[in-house]
């Protein structure tokens, strides 16, 4: 009897522990009308005593636990929003909570210029923007510890940003260029740096980033809409026109970005659909440009803004439309852009030699380009699990045609077709313990280009036909032991390249045909281990390479390149890192292309086969320094960089041609780098000062005609700038470039240039509606026998902002009619003096409605 009651008693605790034990939930709180996670919400849950029964808050990805019993609500409390309430039987999966005003009574708040939450820094657009500011690039480029390069690529303290946001949407990719250059600054609240930001969720507090993540914070009356502005201008000398329309809008779950433009003003369409993409896909060792790119006849580079050289018409036409739901994104972008230019330049050339007259060339260049790009883009980025394809398909035509006269008279004409479709994905698996990630890159690239030469002294014709097929696969294993990370990563990388050629010609000195079906693949591991302790970082990575060439002949090589980085966060203003490395690294697999190749007129490169390594051992030291509260940021950065190459580089002339080829002498290459900057806000934003300065020297050898040369190069650049407003109505932008470039060769005298431009803006406001600013531009350059050239060039404008958000312009560039520039650069065992032909005097009104 005692039995079965007991039995019965431990029947009926059973059922009461059983009922009495609490019920899981899980969820993810957002805002409902921007989709963002909601930290620190309190999460209750409340008997029907209206008592609190127990109590969570989520986490900074917006996810919470909560342990509840049947029969209870539970319900979401957060400031500035709506407090909700939940039965427990609902779905929790996505809770949305609907921003609410909350009132402060009597209570006044200043925003500050720049504050900092957690590792995220706010500017605050208002403390910083000007009146005459248009687009939001214009108070991007005034933030202290912020610059932007002439390519739009944006860097934090030193180094690129890795990610681009808008309200915390990555939906345009890398081509910010897009919405910095058209988004008006009066749409934006703040401009938001993210500290060693690491894109991937999955990968958060397991690999460490070094790089920042931008995201612009849009103002309540930009979010929900299309935004946007639509320009139109037209001018004279010669007969000038722009316009343009760029539109956007971002909601919840799908955001659009829409931009049409043409041009004939100077601009180049190239600048703002950049892909600046930092993704690291693959292991260190990975080379993402097996094969070079022969033909340079209509390659020009100009150290002078795009506006004052490009006789230019440019299209651009670009729509992206992403949709988001939750961690799971996708994105559609079509890319076309046209481009019809028009270049005039000089260049006289000394080769350091009695033996070698000097060069003169004069050339009227016209290149023609279109270019169509469709990408479509899958993510999805969750705590535990990414998972990312993108999916590129490009095709580019382009064509040149160029007038050479000087030392010889001669027409060039290069005709390139480019249409390739590559295909990334990656796979990202991991729990507390373990971490797994799938890699892989699969590309189709067909290219064929021409170049053929006419002239009293050489009829040539270079036509090169280039298919390559490339899949590339990398498996990643990780196991995490407390502070300690052990990673093995391993790869296949498969190369198939098939290269057609033919160079005839008369009177060459080099003539031939080559057709290689080349086959080049790899297979590589690389051990990695992590510690990472509080504000403490190291890694060590030893990366074997096997590789395979299968190129007239079969080779075989092992690379390996041993890497130590360790980084130290002291307190919380700043932190260094430093690096040494060694690779002993195989020749590259064009090496054994030994068909001659005709560069442009001049120039022919013909590779000779090395089976050598090239052993390299590098050291480098980063020290970074930021004050928020006091506007001041800080970098330092210095390198050094010991080569031991097998073979050297030797320059042949025959007659009028250079033929570039190699030799089987060793070279020894030691390149020292100092780089640094700093930068200072001043009167809450009103002014931002800073200074940014580089230096690099050299010591190498090549060869001339088969003697080894041995050579020096120092190069020093100096950038202090001043930007914002001296008082109210009156503001100024002051850049200056100096730089410092000498070459010795062998025991002769330095050879020494010397340069700097600088430009001054000034600006005054003297109510709402009118803004005059006149501008200046120097450029100087001292030659190496003691002559020097001036360039000065002045420009003005006046805006007449008959609303918020219309404006009418009239703007004069280049009011002096200066028609050329002149400047000096070194070469191998060369330095050559430039004359480029630059806009003449334009006149241009506009007016602008933004929306």
């Amino acid at each position: 009897m005692k039995r079965y009651i007991t039995l019965f008693l431990s029947t009926l605790l059973g059922i009461a522990v059983m009922t009495a034990a609490p019920e899981i939930i899980r969820g993810t709180v957002t805002d409902s009308e921007s989709g963002e996670p909601l930290p620190g919400v309190v999460v209750q849950s409340i008997n029907e005593a209206s008592k609190s029964v127990s109590f969570s808050s989520t986490k900074a990805d917006g996810s919470f636990t909560l342990n509840v019993k049947s029969g209870v609500s539970v319900t979401f409390r957060c400031m500035g929003y709506e407090t909700l309430s939940m039965k427990v039987t609902d779905d929790f999966a996505s809770v949305k909570m609907s921003p609410k005003a909350t009132q402060l009574r009597d209570v006044i708040i200043k925003a500050p210029d720049i504050y900092q939450k957690g590792d995220t820094l706010v500017y605050n657009v208002d403390k910083f923007a000007k009146q005459q500011d248009d687009a939001i690039i214009d108070v991007i480029k005034r933030l202290p510890g912020i610059k932007v390069d002439d390519d739009g690529t944006i860097v934090y303290n030193g180094k690129p940003i890795n990610k681009f946001y808008i309200d915390g949407n990555d939906f345009i990719g890398g081509q910010y260029g897009l919405a910095t250059n058209n988004l008006s600054k009066d749409d934006v609240k703040s401009v938001e740096v993210l500290e060693n930001h690491q894109p991937i969720k999955a990968l958060d507090d397991i690999e460490f980033s070094d790089q920042a993540g931008i995201n612009l914070k849009l103002k309540e009356d930009a979010r929900q809409k299309w935004v946007g502005v639509a320009q139109g201008a037209a001018g004279f000398s010669p007969m000038l026109y722009d316009a343009s329309l760029f539109t956007m809008r971002i909601a919840s779950k799908i955001q659009n970005m829409f931009t049409l433009k043409v041009d004939n003003t100077g601009w180049d369409p190239s600048t703002q659909i950049i892909e600046h993409d930092y993704e690291m896909l693959f292991d260190r060792s990975y080379d993402a440009n097996i094969w070079s790119d022969y033909i340079s006849a209509d390659a020009v580079s100009i150290p002078l803004a795009d506006k004052r050289t490009r006789d230019n018409l440019s299209m651009l036409a670009n729509a992206i439309t992403a949709w988001r739901t939750g961690d799971t994104s996708m994105r559609l972008k079509l890319n076309y852009s046209g481009d019809r230019l028009d270049y005039g330049s000089g260049v006289t050339t000394d080769y350091f030699s009695s033996d070698i007259p000097d060069f003169v060339q004069n050339k009227s260049l016209c290149t023609s380009i279109h270019d169509v790009t469709a990408q479509l883009n899958s993510e999805v980025n969750k705590s535990g699990y990414y998972l990312k394809n993108k999916l590129v398909a490009d095709a580019l035509w382009r064509n040149s045609d160029s007038d050479v006269s000087g030392s010889y008279s001669l027409g060039q004409r290069v005709k390139r077709r480019t249409l390739s479709v590559v295909d990334d994905l990656r796979l990202v698996k991991r729990n507390d313990k373990r971490l797994i990630t799938v890699s892989s890159r699969n590309s189709v690239n067909h290219n064929p280009q021409e170049l053929n030469v006419t002239g009293d002294e050489i009829n040539a014709d270079q036509w090169i036909h280039t298919t390559d097929v490339r899949s590339t696969t990398e498996v990643k294993y990780g196991r995490f032991f407390g502070r300690w990370k052990l990673y093995t990563s391993g790869g296949v990388d498969l190369n198939y390249h098939r290269l057609k050629s033919s160079l005839t010609g008369r009177e060459l000195p080099e003539e031939g045909d080559g057709h290689y079906n080349a086959f080049v693949s790899g297979i590589y591991v690389t051990p990695q281990l992590d510690y990472d302790y509080r504000s403490f970082n190291l890694s060590i990575w030893l990366p074997v390479k096997w590789r395979h060439y299968s190129i007239a002949g079969n080779r075989d090589f092992v690379d390996v390149s041993p890497r130590v980085w360790v980084r130290k966060q002291i307190g919380a203003k700043s932190e260094f890192s430093a690096s040494v490395a060694y690779a002993m690294s195989s020749p590259s697999a064009e090496m054994f292309v030994d068909t001659p190749f005709m560069l442009d007129s001049r120039n022919i490169y013909r590779a000779v086969a090395m089976e050598r390594y090239t052993n390299s051992s590098s050291a480098s030291l980063t020290y970074n320094y930021r004050n928020p509260l006091s506007a001041f940021f800080a970098n330092i950065s210095g390198s050094f960089q010991l080569s031991r190459a097998p073979f050297m580089s030797n320059q042949l002339f025959m007659g009028d041609f250079i033929v570039s080829t190699y030799s089987p002498m060793a070279c020894t290459s030691r390149i020292m780098s100092l780089s640094g900057g700093l930068s200072k806000g001043i009167g809450h934003g009103r002014l931002v000062v800073g200074i940014d300065a580089s230096t690099n020297h050299v010591t190498s050898a090549t060869m001339r005609e088969g003697g080894k040369v041995p050579y020096k190069q120092w190069f020093v650049s100096v950038n202090p700038y001043v930007k914002g407003n001296i008082v109210r109505w009156l503001s100024m932008a002051y850049d200056m470039h100096g730089q410092h470039n000498s070459f010795a060769v062998e025991e002769e005298p330095s050879s020494h240039v010397n340069s700097f431009n600088h430009s001054l803006s000034l600006t005054v406001v003297p109510n709402d509606y009118w803004m005059f600013t006149a501008g200046c531009e120097h450029y100087y350059t001292r030659f190496a026998e003691g002559n020097h050239s001036n360039l000065v060039l002045f420009d003005a404008s006046v805006v007449w902002q008959i609303t918020g958000r219309t404006r009418l312009s009239l703007t004069a560039s280049n009011l002096l009619d200066e028609r050329s520039y002149r400047y000096m650069s070194y070469g191998t065992l060369s330095q050559s003096e430039y004359v480029y032909r630059i806009r003449p005097r334009n006149v241009l009104a506009s007016v602008q409605v933004r929306f």
